[in-house]
């Protein structure tokens, strides 16, 4: 089993909420939406998708299930060239894309190089 460091911890966590919002995007739910369905606040989907929170294991299963993700890989760590085309595509796909969304893609791609430049 792999052990990672905090860089890679750190890597991990953003490349989740990615691959979440990559697909809740691909399936054209908001976060509202998605909360509604799965009766959870979309603020916590939200938190989940920047990193900023970490919720149990059984609400990630939830969120996996519902957006048709296959978790066997989730939690492997991908190339750098990889997560940032999630994070590409995630910003292609946005409908409301207000200068708040574009300043947080510039933020979340300097992060993602930075981290990988770090490890």
């Amino acid at each position: 089993m792999k052990v990672y460091s905090r860089e890679e911890l750190d890597l991990l966590a953003i490349q989740v909420g990615c691959i979440l919002r990559l697909n809740r995007l691909r399936l054209n739910l908001s976060q509202e939406d998605l909360a509604q369905q799965l009766g959870i606040n979309s603020t916590k989907i939200g938190r989940i998708e920047r990193a900023e929170h970490i919720c149990a294991w059984n609400q990630l299963l939830q969120l996996w299930q519902k957006l048709g993700i296959d978790n066997s890989k989730l939690f492997l760590l991908k190339e750098k060239s990889q997560l940032l085309s999630i994070i590409s595509q995630s910003y292609k796909l946005e409908k409301r894309l207000n200068q708040d969304k574009k300043d947080y893609y510039s933020f979340l791609t300097k992060i993602v190089e930075t981290k990988y430049k770090d490890l």
